[in-house]
C-alpha cells in the first residue's frame, strides 16, 4: 500500500512539473506571435509569464531582452541578457553568449555608449557558432563605427557585408553615406544607384541621392532625383510623410506644410520638424523655434544632435544667447559625429554674444587641434585673444 502511495505521489510531482513546462512554453509560443506583430507590451507581460514558470530557460530571457529593446527599454534588457551568460565551453552555452553579446551590443548603441557596444559585437563575432548571425552583427558594428568617427573601419565592415552578400540594400546605403561624408562622390553614387537598382521605391535613397549632388553643385542633376521620386506610390502614412519631406526639399513649402499638418494631426511628431524647418527658411525664427521646442518635447530621449543644433541656430538670431548654448551643449552630448563640428562651431560663437571670451578661446583652441583646416577659426582665435586678458 505504502509502495502504490509513492508511486501515486511521484507521479503526481512529475505532472506538476510537466504542467508547469507546459504552461510556460504556452505562453512563450503566444509571446513570440505577440512579438512578431508588433504588440511588444502583450509580449513582455507573456514573457515575464514564461519565466515565472519556467525561470531555466536561457531563450525565454534573450527574447524578452529583445522584447524590452524594442520598447525602449536598454537598461531592462541588459540586465537580461547578464542573466544568460555563463562561462562554459559548450556549443549550446557559446550560442547563448553570441545572442546575448549581440543583444548588449544594440543595447548599449541605443544608449550612444559607443565603446561598449563595440565590445559586446566583437564577443559576439568572436564565438564561431551561430554564424549566420556575423553579418547582421557587423552591420551593427558597422553603425557603430560611424558614430565614433571611425569611417574607414565603417567601411571596412560594410564592405565585408556586401562581399558575402551584394544585394544588401540597408550596407549598400550606409556605405554610401560614409563614401559621401569622406568625400568620395564617384564611389557614393555608385553605391547609391546599386542600391535604388534593387530597392527603387525607397525615398530616403533619393534623399540621399539628391543631397549627395547638391553638395557637388549639381542642382539640376539633384532635382531630376527628386523628380523621379515622385513617381513613387503614396500608400502608408511613412509614404505620404516622406511625399512632404519631398515636397520641401523640391522647395514647395505651401504644399509640403499643409502635408505635415496633416502627418502631425496623426501623431506623426517628426512633421513638427519639418514645419520647424519651413519657417526657418521663411526666416521666421520665433514660429521655428516653437515647432522645434514641440518636437523636442514629444520625445526628449530620441532627439538628434542636429535638431538641437537647428534650434541652437534659430536662438542664435533671436539673441537668446543663453538658451541656443544649453541646446548646442545638448547636441554635443549626443555625440554624433558627422554634427559635431558645426555644434562646437555653433558654441564658441554662442560664448562669444554672451561676452565670455576666455570660455570662447579655451573651447576654440581645442576646436582648432580638432580641425585645423577650418582657417577662419584660426583667425578668429586671434581675434579671442585681443579680448582677453
Amino acid at each position: 500500500m505504502m509502495k502504490k502511495l509513492l508511486a501515486i505521489s511521484i507521479l503526481l510531482f512529475y505532472m506538476c512539473i510537466l504542467s508547469g513546462c507546459s504552461s510556460a512554453g504556452t505562453y512563450y509560443k503566444n509571446a513570440k506571435e505577440s512579438f512578431a506583430e508588433g504588440n511588444y507590451e502583450e509580449a513582455e507581460t507573456k514573457f515575464l509569464k514564461a519565466i515565472e514558470k519556467n525561470p531555466n530557460r536561457a531563450d525565454y530571457y534573450i527574447e524578452y531582452g529583445f522584447t524590452l529593446l524594442a520598447l525602449n527599454k536598454e537598461e531592462e534588457a541588459i540586465t537580461q541578457f547578464d542573466k544568460i551568460y555563463l562561462d562554459k565551453d559548450i556549443p549550446m552555452v557559446r550560442e547563448n553568449n553570441k545572442k546575448a553579446y549581440r543583444g548588449k551590443g544594440i543595447a548599449y548603441l541605443k544608449l550612444q555608449q559607443y565603446e561598449k557596444a563595440m565590445e559586446q559585437f566583437d564577443l559576439a563575432l568572436s564565438i564561431g557558432e551561430l554564424s549566420e548571425l556575423d553579418l547582421d552583427i557587423l552591420y551593427y558594428k558597422g553603425k557603430t563605427q560611424e558614430f565614433l568617427g571611425l569611417y574607414e573601419e565603417a567601411l571596412e565592415s560594410y564592405s565585408t557585408i556586401l562581399t558575402k552578400d551584394e544585394t544588401q540594400a540597408l550596407v549598400l546605403e550606409a556605405r554610401a553615406n560614409i563614401y559621401r561624408i569622406i568625400g568620395d562622390y564617384k564611389k557614393s553614387l555608385d553605391d547609391y544607384d546599386k542600391t535604388l537598382a534593387l530597392n527603387p521605391k525607397n525615398f530616403n535613397l533619393y534623399f540621399g541621392k539628391y543631397f549627395l549632388l547638391t553638395e557637388q553643385e549639381k542642382e539640376e542633376e539633384a532635382k531630376e532625383v527628386l523628380e523621379q521620386a515622385v513617381k513613387i506610390d503614396v500608400i502608408t502614412d511613412v509614404d505620404q510623410l516622406n511625399l512632404a519631406k519631398l515636397h520641401y526639399y523640391i522647395g514647395d513649402y505651401e504644399k509640403a506644410n499643409k502635408e505635415f499638418e496633416v502627418m502631425l494631426q496623426k501623431g506623426v511628431a517628426l512633421a513638427q520638424y519639418f514645419i520647424g524647418l519651413i519657417y526657418e527658411q521663411q526666416k521666421d525664427y520665433a514660429n521655428a523655434i516653437y515647432q522645434y521646442e514641440n518636437y523636442i518635447n514629444s520625445d526628449p530621449e530620441n532627439i538628434s544632435a542636429t535638431v538641437y543644433n537647428q534650434i541652437g541656430s534659430c536662438l542664435l538670431k533671436t539673441s537668446d544667447y543663453k538658451k541656443a548654448l544649453e541646446y548646442f551643449e545638448k547636441g554635443i552630448n549626443c555625440r554624433d559625429v558627422v554634427t559635431m563640428q558645426k555644434l562646437k562651431r555653433n558654441e564658441i560663437i554662442a560664448y562669444e554674444f554672451l561676452g565670455k571670451f576666455p570660455e570662447a578661446l579655451d573651447k576654440m583652441l581645442t576646436y582648432i587641434e580638432n580641425y585645423p583646416e577650418d582657417l577662419e577659426a584660426v583667425k578668429e582665435a586671434d581675434f579671442l585673444r585681443t579680448r582677453v586678458k
